[in-house]
């Protein structure tokens, strides 16, 4: 099938199957966002291409496993690791991971369902079931994630050429099983090669600290708690906080507040009802400097706020005319 472009970052995430997460662009965009998914029946494969520097978190669903494997160019981590040529990253199901890239990134993705893996495992000498659900880093050769790649590329390939070709249950079935088999030979590799990936949180509890981080913004942002107050809501120094924040999302904890703001600001003048203006909205947020908004507003969204708007407001015009024809 081909690519989907999607308008806006909303609408591409929401398209991304197996995982619950939130997507907010950190920089500006210089292309379109794009995605190709092929569902093979317990495993689902996709190329995608983010369209700006994006911050990520998120977490598969129960009893789905997932694989990140960044293209060349892409500057991506997640938790706190470089995805590179020789590694990608494993995703355990219900376990949060968090991600951020500086550049529009490219990457291939693989959604497994749990009986998948489980029935492969049985052919994979050594290998303990328990190192599945952790996730982290799988760091294996250059050569063997190449293998992983040019298996996802090669479907869609055949898939293009022949949008029958995985309908026929051998077909399919062989190609499942040597992909499942790839990836678990990854994670034997490093199982002998490196630390056991991580279970729950990390290291100096980073993930509990930007989860509090997280948590204090989301509150701030409510006019519940002053932002200045997160070393003691989290219950950790500055300098500790500055650590998590750059190692998980690439920024320092003000700075990830000032995107959540403007990605808050922009819902709500996307839902906004006749009369509100956009001073009023940006005040329900603490914003005083309009101009200095609307700069780093346009830069992230490639829209005024005003217009932003006006778009909304018109919106909603047309569809109380519409609904006012309709009950006539």
């Amino acid at each position: 099938m081909p690519s989907l472009i999607y308008p806006d970052f909303e609408a591409y995430s929401n398209s991304i199957k197996g995982i619950d997460g939130e997507m907010r662009i950190a920089g500006r965009g210089d292309g379109a966002w794009s995605l190709n998914m092929l569902d093979l029946d317990g495993v689902i494969l996709l190329h995608g291409r983010d369209g700006a520097p994006v911050l990520y978190r998120g977490a598969p669903h129960a009893g789905r496993f997932g694989v990140y494997l960044s293209l060349p160019g892409s500057q991506t981590a997640l938790d706190g690791q470089r995805v590179g040529e020789d590694s990608f990253t494993w995703l355990a199901p219900q376990v949060e991971v968090h991600g951020f890239s500086q550049v529009p990134a490219r990457f291939l993705g693989i959604d497994f369902a749990e009986h998948v893996l489980l029935d492969q495992v049985a052919q994979v000498e050594r290998l303990e079931v328990a190192w599945l659900y952790r996730t982290g880093t799988i760091t294996a050769t250059a050569p063997r994630v190449e293998r992983i790649g040019a298996l996802v590329q090669r479907a869609f390939d055949v898939h293009e050429g022949d949008p029958d070709a995985f309908q026929r249950p051998g077909a399919r079935a062989a190609f499942v099983s040597q992909l499942a088999a790839a990836v678990l030979q990854c994670h034997l590799l490093a199982g002998h090669g490196q630390a056991s990936p991580r279970r729950g949180r990390p290291p100096l509890s980073r993930r509990e600290i930007v989860r509090r981080g997280i948590e204090h913004i989301q509150r701030s942002l409510r006019g519940e708690a002053a932002f200045a107050d997160i070393p003691s809501a989290v219950g950790a120094s500055q300098r500790s906080l500055n650590r998590a924040f750059d190692d998980l999302f690439g920024m320092a904890p003000h700075q990830f507040y000032l995107v959540e703001r403007l990605h808050a600001i922009r819902a709500a003048l996307r839902s906004a009802d006749p009369g509100d203006t956009v001073t009023g909205i940006c005040s329900r947020f603490g914003v005083w400097d309009l101009g200095r908004m609307a700069a780093q507003y346009a830069r992230m969204f490639d829209v005024l706020p005003a217009q932003e708007l006006s778009r909304a407001l018109a919106g909603k015009s047309a569809a109380a005319v519409v609904g006012t024809v309709r009950r006539r």
